[in-house]
């Protein structure tokens, strides 16, 4: 039997090549992993429209997402089988893998399964998904002779090491990101969850200012910047033990769970209306999802402003005041701006609030920016 290897890219159809596209027209059967037995494949779904009107054998076997390798030697067991009862007289047969075979993939783990009944190997690459993160955030990935690395586990013993040493991470699946905040809090960053699918977002900030994503197709890129001038020492806040509230003692965090509900329920508003509506519209309907998530919040709450000890006559009304703790201002420019970063500072120091999110809904995925005093 002749096995392709290929990679269909980070979820979307139209970036699957073209010569993936020609073998999955021709091969006699597919082979398209998925992480459990209630969910279907990604990368099955992504070439659906290549495959919807052929008459070929499709294998969805399971590999769950687990480090128990005596489970995993089940389910592979469990995959041969399965494969060649439904394989049986296939000539051909094409292993699909969402990104790159060659990328943390399982497809050269079943190529060794297998590797008895292959006569004949080919691998086809495909778009990683840092590439499409870049790409469609419009920043080089790495320019001249920068060095990019890619750490898979911040706990890992050499991250560390690479994240110092470099100029350009990419952070798959992450977690436990207060590990590297020291280092890189002040780093520019963009959260990429879901590229390549209908859904995608990203999410643009500061590494101490983006929430810890919980989808599993999540994509940190960070780029250093070249500013060698010495950062700030970081103020000294007290600690708070409430839930949500302080996670250290720089503030970094604060809020977080309440700041992770808001956006949350500003993704669902974009996901269902995208862009192109006004400002107003926006604010009714994410007014709507933090009802709905029974976050207590108040629109256009009249606020005090000071200068010194002086109480100004005029207000200020944020578009939402969530939970008396953050100000929401609604956007739907074409992006945000230093100008606009700069106004919600100014109203959190002059109002003697924490935390700002600006929120601009007007652009391909929902722009995020937060700000804490």
């Amino acid at each position: 039997m002749k096995l392709y290897g290929i990679g269909v890219g980070p979820g979307d159809p139209e970036l699957l090549t073209l010569k993936a596209y020609k073998i999955l027209k021709g091969v006699d059967m597919i082979i398209a992993p998925r992480s459990s037995e209630d969910k279907r494949s990604r990368a099955l779904h992504t070439v659906e429209e290549v495959i919807k009107e052929r008459d070929c054998i499709v294998v969805e076997p399971v590999f769950p997402m687990t480090k128990d390798q005596d489970k995993l030697e089940q389910y592979w067991k469990k995959a041969r089988e399965e494969v060649l009862a439904k394989g049986n007289g296939c000539g051909t047969a094409a292993f699909i893998t969402l990104g790159d075979p060659s990328m943390y993939s399982t497809f050269y783990r079943f190529l060794d399964v297998f590797n008895d009944l292959v006569e004949e190997l080919e691998v086809i690459p495909g778009v990683t998904s840092f590439s499409a993160c870049t790409s469609t955030a419009q920043v080089p990935l790495v320019e001249g002779t920068e060095i990019v690395s890619i750490i898979p586990d911040v706990k890992a013993k050499k991250a560390m090491q690479v994240i110092e040493s470099s100029d350009s991470l990419i952070f798959l699946k992450p977690k436990d990101l207060d590990k590297i905040e020291d280092m890189l809090g002040n780093e520019k960053a963009i959260l990429c969850v879901k590229v390549g699918f209908d859904d995608q977002e990203l999410i643009s900030g500061k590494v101490s200012e983006i929430e810890e994503p919980t989808h599993y197709l999540s994509t940190l890129i960070v780029k250093k910047s070249m500013d060698t001038k010495p950062k700030p020492e970081p103020r000294d806040y007290t600690r708070l033990t409430q839930k949500g509230e302080l996670r250290d003692t720089n503030g970094k965090w604060l809020y977080k769970d309440l700041t992770q509900e808001i956006i949350g329920a500003a993704m669902e508003v974009h996901r269902k209306l995208g862009s192109g509506f006004l400002e107003y519209v926006y604010e009714e309907a994410l007014s709507y999802e933090l009802n709905l998530k029974k976050v207590h919040f108040e629109r256009q709450k009249e606020l005090d402003i000071y200068y010194k000890d002086l109480l100004i006559p005029r207000k200020y009304k944020p578009d939402l005041m969530v939970d008396s703790k953050v100000i929401v201002e609604i956007k739907a420019t074409s992006g945000l701006t230093e100008i606009e970063e700069a106004q919600l500072l100014n109203y959190l120091k002059a109002t003697k609030m924490r935390v700002g999110l600006l929120l601009n809904f007007a652009t391909k995925s929902l722009e995020v920016k937060r700000r804490i005093l």
